[in-house]
């Protein structure tokens, strides 16, 4: 038995050996950073000797690994395919800029409420391979998908796709905003019915094509619903969604209504002296910096990370942000706010800033604007030292 390769060997790729152990095959990995057992460890030499490749969302489609596999004709898969071709489970595919992980989770748990058997894996966290045995009995599962993960899906099974939203993100990783919503778009190559395909929001510079509008239901005219944990866009698509399910628009505001925010995405954890300190590290493209500002008054507003690309004009904030602290070094351009512009040297040196001048605003707004990896492991670690912060010491 030919081994199979697992290239990238992040959560999806132990995700992916785990299964494979399951199934008694063999395998080994290649990782462009990590360091991998010798036993394990692929030759490039050995290509030609594979049964296929697992390929993880992180992997560039120019890696060298996959223009050789193509060249040789070696089968590519990802952990996603392969699921869908050995589970007959009827998958929701969700995908969008902002806001995915918050939307699985919510429509997992209503459908649940509702009658519905489904669970979510996916960008969430959680390879569908790790559900392999539990998928029998449920309805549907709901899988988050990223702009990575359907750059390498070629076939997929989607009984209803949903595109949340789309504005300017990764562009360093796919060079370009087309390619970037291109990727997003796929996902309606992949849906049965085109009456169960959902587009949200997009950038007002994105041209998408009218023959493929034809089968998509846009949803773009907004609803003012006011709930304090949840943008309007965000509800409102999230009606439209429960509707395919026979959940009724007033079922849909009561449950959200008694649902907190999801942590890191606009939480509202810590309140003194009247002056309340809000989490959104989640926040990692300049849009849900955007919308984060629609939602604040008399704000102290914080950005952190990596730019990603990301047309710095993007920026566009309400006017109740009265000052905006950012790193010294900070790939992002805020020079036509620069009236209200602090720069901080370090993460650290952040804390005296903040206690020395949050009293003079109402809310303290912690929305990145980048990726963490600047200073931190993810936006949860950022998100989770920003709190102990706060807590701490204002």
């Amino acid at each position: 038995m030919k081994p199979s390769l697992i290239l990238g060997y992040g959560a999806t790729g132990k995700d992916i050996e785990k299964y494979l152990i399951s199934e008694s095959k063999k395998y080994v990995i290649y990782d462009d950073n990590k360091n991998i057992p010798n036993e394990l460890n692929f030759q490039l030499e050995d290509i030609t000797n594979l049964e296929m490749i697992y390929v993880s969302p992180g992997i560039r489609k120019d890696h060298k690994i996959l223009n050789i596999a193509e060249e040789s004709n070696i089968k590519v898969t990802t952990d996603i395919e392969y699921f869908n071709d050995i589970s007959n489970v009827k998958i929701v595919g969700v995908t969008g800029t902002n806001g995915k992980t918050t939307f699985v989770s919510l429509l997992n748990k209503i459908l649940n409420k509702y009658g519905y058997k489904s669970n979510v894996a996916g960008n969430i966290g959680i390879s569908p391979l790790n559900l392999i045995n539990d998928t029998e009995d449920l309805d549907f599962l709901i899988l988050e998908l990223s702009s990575f993960q359907l750059c390498h899906i070629n076939e997929l099974r989607i009984d209803t796709s949903i595109v949340l939203n789309i504005y300017e993100d990764h562009i360093d990783w796919h060079n370009s905003f087309e390619e970037y919503a291109e990727s997003k778009l796929k996902i309606f190559n992949f849906t049965d019915n085109d009456q169960n395909n959902f587009l949200g929001s997009v950038d007002e510079e994105l041209n998408i094509n009218d023959a493929l509008l034809e089968n998509i239901t846009v949803v773009e005219d907004i609803n003012n619903y006011f709930l304090p944990n949840y943008f309007d866009e965000f509800v409102t698509m999230f009606v439209a969604i429960c509707s395919r399910f026979e959940i009724s628009e007033v079922d849909v505001i009561e449950f959200l209504s008694s649902e907190p925010s999801a942590e890191h995405r606009f939480e509202l954890f810590y309140s003194k002296n009247g002056v309340n300190f809000i989490n959104d590290s989640k926040s990692t493209n300049l849009e849900s910096v955007n919308k984060a500002s629609l939602k604040v008054n008399n704000c102290m507003l914080i950005m952190h990370g990596l730019a990603k690309g990301i047309n710095p004009n993007k920026l566009v904030l309400s006017n109740e942000i009265k000052a905006i602290l950012v790193p010294q070094n900070s790939e992002f351009d805020v020079s036509m706010f620069k009236r209200i512009v602090i720069k901080y040297e370090s993460i650290e040196d952040l804390q005296q800033l903040i206690k020395e001048n949050y009293r003079n605003f109402n809310t303290v707004l912690f929305s990145c604007g980048g990726s963490s990896f600047s200073d931190f492991k993810n936006y949860v670690d950022r998100g989770i030292y920003f709190k102990k912060m706060i807590e701490g010491e204002i």
